[in-house]
Parts: C-alpha cells; structure tokens; sequence
C-alpha cells in the first residue's frame, strides 16, 4: 500500500470514532427528553422524630369577652352548721329517775368539757350556741349520771339522771367473827354509764356495828373495790362489787387479818443522833389513802413501834419530821411473822429544795379509764433514764398485767432495794414496749 492510501484509511478510522462517540452522547439524551418523568421523591425530613417527643402546642383559646373579677374566696365553715336556732343558748332541764328536777345539777359537754353550766332552783339549765349539738352529760350525787344525750337549740333538752344503787355486806377477822368497829373507803370505781364523770373514789365513812355489817347506799352505778381497816388490822379489799341503778348489791365480804408490828429506830444520817418525835405511818396501802393504823411517834431514844403493819407482803413506811427530809421505805415484808425490824436514818433539810427520799424508779401512777397511767417522772430517776413519759400507760410489772392490781399495789412492786431490777412494759401510741431498770434513791 502506498502512502497516501495509508492516510486516508487513517482518516476514515477516525473519523468512524468520533461519529460512534457522538451517537453514545446524543441517543441518552434524546431518550432523556421523550421518556415522562417520575414525580419528584421528597427526602424524609428529621423534625419529625422531634416531634413526639415534644408536648403539642397548645391551642389557641376561643374568643371571649373580657374577664370579669375573681370574687373574694368564701371563709371557713364554721364547726358546726350556724342557724337562727343555734344562734341562740341551748336549754333544758335535769331531772330525777321519778322525774322531778334536780337543782344544782352539774351540766357539760362530753367532747369539751370546758362548757359547763349549773342547773337552777327549778333543774333548769343554759348552755352557750357552740354547745349545739355536742353530747351533753348531767351528774348530781347521790345519782349516778346522765346518759349522754345530743342537745340542740331551739328545744327542750331533758337529761334524766339514772337510779343510786347499794352495797351490803360485813367485816370479818380471819377466824370469821365479826370485826365491830372498823375505818370502810371505796378503792376504786368504774361507772357503767360511757361518758361517766361521777368520781366516788377515794370516799370513806368509819362504821360500829355489833354484827361487822355496813350497808352504803346512793352509790352511781359501776364497778366497786370497797377497803376496810381496824386497828391493829392492816387495809383489806373486796372482791369486785357491781352496783346497778335502783338496786342493792349484797354479800360483799372484806376479812381483816391481824397484823404485824414494826419496830425499829430513827436516827440522824450525819450525826447518828436519835431523831425525837418523827412521824412513822404506812404509805401507799390503799389507793384511797384510807387507813386505820394509827401512825408511831419516835421517843427520846429515837425508838418507835408501828403496831398492824401487813403480816406478809411488801409494804412501805412513810417517816417525817419537820427538820428532815421525808424518807420512804419500801419493801419492808415481815413473811408471816408478828415482827420485824428496821432502823431508819434520815437526812436534815438543806438550802437545795429537795424535800422527798425514796427508792425505786422515780414515777408518778395515777389512775385512769383506761389503766394505771404514768403521770409523771422524775428527772434523773430510773424511769426518765429509761426513757419513760408522762401519759405512757403501764400495762405489766414484772410479767403480771396491771389490770389485775389496784394501783397501791402497782406502787409497792415498782419500789424496792436499790440496784433491784424491775421490768415494766409500758403502752405509748397503741404499742407495748418492755423496759428493765434498777432501782434506785431518787431525790426530789
């Protein structure tokens, strides 16, 4: 082949590749500009997934008229519902179980007992508006009480107070002859009407009779522990008495046993002088504070004689003297003999205030509705070291339940020998709780 025909061929063979490559570009576009296109794909747009996780926008409130002033917010109601009546006293009157009124009849609130009122000459009684409503009680001696009975104004209220009752029975020594002349106290009342406030406790009368027997009568109706006491005859009990109203209560039986004798002498704690003319009598052997036991002066020697002190059990002597320091001895026990000794020393009165020596846990018992309560501690006795409080009610003394003990014999087991254990469970906001303390000297 010559050269100028290799040129050419040359020529042809490119010229071929340009109009191929041309062909390539042009067909992809025609395609391009005839095809239809598809709708345009919106991305997803990421606010979305923000969204719920924020609260919704509120809406906009619908259109209103102007807002008008909040009136001024209504007082408190009051605690009970106010009426035309109730702005007016309650009245009504106190009667007997034969219904005829009862002037000077105690008349008060059960719930607030700080609104009271006294019925008149003719048993009439007045009690202010805010007494509307209450429960109102009526006591007047020798009845027993009123039940409680809801009062409002605007009525005639009528409070009928319940029927006395009465108690027979007889005093008698251990061989069962009849004790004759004898000291007779109520240790303890429970009354049988709720709300009760009559309080015969504590009440005494002496009797002389040939045969021992008492009869006591115009007692409220409940439950009665009687004590008797005679010389040389320490206090005795009872046994439970129900009384009902309008009713007799008969073969109550109190047997007084001869007692012991204390002998012993009182001396100064400082100097060991004889104490002259010191006062010694039983403390705490009833809960009336009734007793027949005449109390023993000491003589020039110091010396003294108590004479009817209990044969056995633990009991305590109270000993005072002007110049002294009043002293109680606790758990004296003579253990069935006719005898037994103890020799006191007691203590000058000094510029500190303390007036009072004693051993056992530093507590205060009073009586209650519910038990034995603690009315008060001493501070740095044995009861506020363990940890005890005014109000606290004791249930147990040394595993034995309280409500099978008078409170005089509560007093008696929680004194004793310093450094004595004693345990005591104690009730405070409807749990029972134990507590073992020593005993010791409390000054007060």
């Amino acid at each position: 082949m010559t050269g100028g025909q290799t040129a050419g061929a040359q020529r042809r063979a490119w010229l071929s590749a340009a109009l191929l490559s041309l062909a390539l570009l042009v067909v992809p576009l025609l395609v391009w500009l005839l095809l239809p296109r598809p709708a345009p794909v919106t991305p997803a747009r990421r606010e979305a997934a923000q969204a719920e996780l924020a609260p919704p926008a509120p809406e906009p409130p619908p259109p209103s008229e102007p807002a008008a002033v909040a009136p001024p917010p209504a007082p408190p109601p009051p605690p009970r519902e106010t009426t035309a009546a109730s702005a007016a006293p309650i009245r009504g009157v106190v009667l007997d179980p034969d219904g005829r009124p009862i002037p000077g009849a105690a008349v008060s609130c059960r719930e607030e007992p700080s609104v009271t009122a006294s019925a008149d000459a003719e048993g009439r009684f007045e009690l202010p508006p805010e007494a509307d409503g209450c429960d109102a009680i009526a006591s007047h001696p020798p009845f027993g009480d009123a039940e409680p009975t809801r009062v409002a104004a605007g009525r005639d209220n009528v409070l009928r107070l319940s029927a006395a009752g009465a108690i027979e029975g007889e005093v008698v020594d251990e061989s069962g002859r009849p004790v004759e002349e004898y000291l007779l106290a109520i240790e303890s009342f429970s009354p049988s009407a709720p709300g009760a406030r009559s309080s015969v406790s504590g009440r005494a009368r002496k009797v002389s009779d040939p045969a021992g027997a008492f009869v006591w009568d115009e007692l409220p109706p409940g439950r009665y522990v009687l004590t008797a006491s005679a010389a040389g005859r320490p206090p005795a009990r009872s046994a439970p008495v129900d009384v009902g109203g309008g009713r007799a209560a008969r073969r109550a039986r109190i047997v007084l046993r001869q007692g012991a004798t204390l002998r012993g002498t009182v001396i100064d704690a400082d100097s060991r002088a004889p104490v002259v003319e010191a006062q010694i009598e039983l403390d705490a052997a009833t809960s009336s504070g009734a007793n027949a036991i005449s109390l023993a002066l000491t003589d020039a020697g110091g010396n003294y004689e108590l004479v009817g002190v209990p044969a056995s059990g633990p009991f305590s002597v109270r000993v005072r003297h002007e110049q002294y320091m009043t002293k109680i001895v606790p758990g004296l026990d003579a253990r069935g003999a006719g005898s037994l000794r103890a020799d006191i020393e007691v203590r000058k009165l000094g510029d500190g205030g303390s007036r009072e020596e004693l051993t056992g846990i530093g507590a205060v018992l009073s009586p209650s509705p519910s038990g034995v309560l603690i009315a008060s501690v001493i501070d740095g006795g044995p009861a506020a070291l363990a940890g005890l409080m005014q109000g606290d009610l004791l249930v147990r003394i040394d595993g034995e339940a309280t409500t099978d003990l008078p409170l005089s014999d509560c007093i008696q087991r929680l004194r004793g020998a310093p450094g004595t254990r004693v345990t005591v469970g104690v009730e405070r906001d409807g749990r029972v709780v134990e507590v073992t303390m020593r005993r010791d000297v409390v000054v007060h």
